[in-house]
């Protein structure tokens, strides 16, 4: 290997430069000596940069579980604490138990595919399988913007579990009859909660919406609250629609026994000196927010049992409030924005079966007929 510098033809006073590099050979006229050897300096200077460039090694490219302590102090903090919550759940149950000890770039195509056949053959929901592959994929864009690797191994692998089985929670909402009696027993038995499960039975709102409620929320002329904020896993979080604050309706019922609340709050506070109550609807007795986990396993359960009826989750409320607003004729999209869905679509996919069928009934006997005709023909004679 080298750079040296003659003539071809000795007296000819046109020189050039004979380079020996890697195994190849190359020459070039430059003209005078003195040019020429300026030349060869710089193209040996070229060629030793470039040699030690080769020489130098890459990076090591970290591990998955390396990468995900620094995603995790990074990308991880962007999110709302609910979401990295998820996240890490996702990492640590299913993700690094399995992978965490490859290297980003030895995990490639195939082996995500193997991946994701093994999650279907534990039996997981289709959902479920979305939820532990989305952080991954989040991790690898994440990679690839620093550029730590060059591919996303986890991108298109939704055909590999669409054999995986869609499983909707099961919907029981109280009927008619049963809230009343649900309500009446509330009442004998649990009258400080009177209104909170009034407010979760005429509004559907989430047990972190109803935590999260302050007494600024509720537009008394209008008779509707806005959903600003909500508690979840302890913490004070954005509310879950994609669109912000989502105006709900309120009954006269409730508007009222909201009002009643108020004036009782009042009343507690002047009795101890303080003239301003707490800013939380459903107060605890430090004048926080009211901690829902023990209001659904205790005082929730509690009324279920005292009113004879089965067990059932809280979120039933929410599917109660849903359910009989649909067999009293509301429309689908007015269900929809009062639940805070995105859309209509997701609200018919879960309350589809809870819509009276006797006007799809009566729009078939609306279509045209022979028989209508002649009974008209008969009627207008």
């Amino acid at each position: 290997m080298g750079v040296t510098v003659r003539e071809k033809a000795k007296g000819s006073n046109q020189w050039w430069v004979f380079i020996n590099h890697g195994g190849r050979r190359t020459s070039r006229k430059v003209g005078s000596e003195k040019a020429a050897l300026e030349v060869a300096k710089k193209i040996e200077a070229k060629l030793i940069l470039g040699e030690a460039f080769l020489q130098e090694k890459k990076p090591a490219v970290p591990t998955l579980d390396e990468y995900y302590e620094r995603f995790k102090r990074t990308y991880m903090r962007t999110l709302k604490e609910s979401s990295q919550e998820t996240y890490h759940s996702s990492f640590k149950n299913h993700i690094l138990p399995k992978l965490g000890r490859l290297c980003l770039d030895q995990i490639d195509r195939a082996l995500m595919e193997e991946y994701t056949a093994a999650l279907v053959e534990k039996d997981l929901a289709k959902d479920s399988i979305t939820m532990i592959l989305s952080p991954l994929g989040v991790l690898y864009t994440d990679a690839i913007e620093k550029n730590i690797v060059s591919d996303n191994p986890t991108l298109r692998l939704r055909k590999f579990y669409r054999q995986a089985p869609k499983r909707h929670e099961e919907i029981e909402p109280l009927s008619q009859e049963e809230s009343l009696l649900f309500l009446q027993t509330t009442q004998q038995h649990a009258p400080n909660y009177y209104t909170l499960f009034l407010l979760a039975l005429h509004t559907g709102l989430r047990s972190g919406e109803i935590a999260g409620l302050q007494w600024i929320d509720i537009d008394w002329n209008g008779k509707y609250l806005k959903v600003r904020r909500a508690i979840v896993r302890r913490r004070l979080t954005t509310v879950k629609t994609r669109h912000g604050r989502r105006r709900v309706d309120l009954s006269d019922d409730l508007i009222g026994t909201l009002a009643d609340l108020r004036k009782k709050m009042q009343e507690e506070c002047l009795k101890k000196g303080s003239n301003t109550i707490p800013e939380w609807v459903f107060a605890n007795r430090y004048g926080g927010w009211v901690e829902m986990s023990n209001v659904k396993q205790k005082n929730f359960k509690n009324v279920l049992r005292k009113a004879g009826l089965r067990s059932l989750r809280f979120h039933d409320l929410r599917h109660s409030f849903a359910s009989l607003l649909l067999a009293n004729g509301a429309p689908i999209t007015y269900v929809s924005n009062q639940l805070g869905h995105a859309n209509s679509q997701i609200t018919l996919k879960v309350y589809a079966h809870w819509i009276p069928d006797e006007n799809q009934r009566n729009a078939v006997n609306r279509l045209p007929s022979l028989s209508k005709q002649s009974e008209s023909a008969a009627l207008a004679k």
